[in-house]
């Protein structure tokens, strides 16, 4: 026992324990720096705003703090190819080094979906269900038959659309829909101050059609086509029935808000 106790207080004992306390701490030392360099503790970066850009490969190393990858591509009508509509982390959000970027981008084609079966709702259960299936409703045309306002044909381009078939999100369906026995009049709705969408809208759901696009100035491009807004139309405005279902209201469009707010009245166009 007495051998042991000379042997801790030997010069040789105390000499390897400083240097056995002096490895330990300088390897606790070096591991912590490791992992502070491995994690980038407390070294953050903010995120830049790659939304409204067009994707390449020149973008994906344009930046060596980010990994950019495409997780997703979805169609947006007049959107240009690859554009970036959506990122994950957001812009401005602060991140770490090395951190990867989810892109997402916009697609030329549209998906397809399986047209859905319209014979023999009515107009306003097929408009509701062609919302749902995201189409839109073309032409509206009215024949004699014993259930009025029944679908009686749903057609694309001229060509049958029978249920089940694939088709392009957002197209146009061309309907022809019962009129009852008799030739029925609707009121000619007021467009006035609408866009032409919103008018193409309301029109159907008078049944009515669109009938010619009439824009002064001409419209330059998409932008100004939908905003500019009707000054006129054609047949006017009126309160009682005064044109056949499936007939067509030429409309009047301008982007000028001076002429849209001295706009003559509706009833009042010739």
């Amino acid at each position: 026992m007495g051998n042991f106790i000379r042997f801790l207080f030997s010069r040789s004992f105390v000499i390897n324990l400083l240097i056995a306390i002096v490895f330990l701490v300088a390897l606790v030392f070096f591991a912590l720096q490791y992992l502070e360099d491995y994690t980038l503790h407390g070294k953050t970066i903010e995120v830049p705003n790659y939304t409204g850009v067009v994707w390449s490969d020149t973008l994906g190393q344009s930046n060596p703090d980010f990994e950019l990858l495409i997780s997703d591509s979805i169609y947006q009508k007049g959107a240009e190819k690859n554009l970036i509509l959506e990122q994950d982390p957001m812009p401005a959000t602060t991140v770490k080094r090395g951190r990867k970027i989810y892109l997402t981008v916009s697609s030329t084609k549209p998906p397809t979906i399986s047209m859905p079966n319209l014979v023999d709702l009515s107009l306003r259960q097929a408009t509701s269900l062609m919302e749902i299936y995201g189409l839109q409703i073309g032409e509206l045309t009215y024949k004699p038959d014993l259930c009025t306002n029944c679908i009686l044909e749903q057609t694309i381009n001229g060509e049958p659309a029978e249920a089940g078939k694939r088709v392009l999100k957002g197209a146009k369906i061309d309907l022809v829909v019962g009129q009852g026995l008799s030739k029925e009049e609707v009121p000619v709705p007021y467009l006035i101050e609408l866009t032409a969408m919103q008018a193409n809208e309301l029109l159907k759901s008078r049944s009515l059609n669109v009938g010619s696009l009439n824009f002064d100035p001409p419209a330059e491009n998409a932008e100004d086509s939908s905003m500019a807004k009707v000054y006129k139309q054609y047949p006017t405005y009126t309160e009682e029935p005064s044109i056949f279902m499936g007939s067509a209201v030429d409309l009047y469009l301008t982007t000028d808000t001076n002429r849209i707010e001295h706009s003559v009245n509706p009833s009042e166009v010739q």
